[in-house]
């Protein structure tokens, strides 16, 4: 019977708290994130540069038509949204679209506001 409380208090200590939907990400999920800012920030850099003018790609639709089709919605938890833009960035570094940057720019926004 000692060994049996023994063991249980042994289990009560070394358990971890859940994490909390207003906490800091996990640091696998953050880890995800870093990765895909830093890919997004690559590809925009590369293929679609700021020449200085100001003067961007237009976006052709409103910033909540974006954040619908990226799959964010309001009452997500911030882990929740993390690992769904994770998720939906393509290979190369982008979001939605290769031949706009909207899209791109608004996920790696959000990310950085994680």
């Amino acid at each position: 019977m000692m060994r049996f409380c023994a063991m249980m208090i042994a289990a009560t200590f070394s358990v971890r708290p859940l994490p909390q939907a207003d906490g800091p990400l996990e640091p696998s999920v953050q880890n995800e994130v870093d990765h895909a800012i830093d890919l997004g920030e690559k590809w925009l850099e590369k293929n679609f540069k700021d020449t200085g003018r100001g003067t961007r790609p237009a976006c052709p639709r409103s910033l909540n038509a974006l954040r619908g089709q990226l799959g964010l919605t309001n009452g997500q938890t911030r882990t929740e949204m993390a690992l769904k833009l994770v998720s939906a960035q393509k290979g190369g570094g982008w979001w939605l679209f290769e031949t706009n940057a909207a899209p791109t720019r608004l996920a790696v926004k959000i990310l950085k506001g994680l």
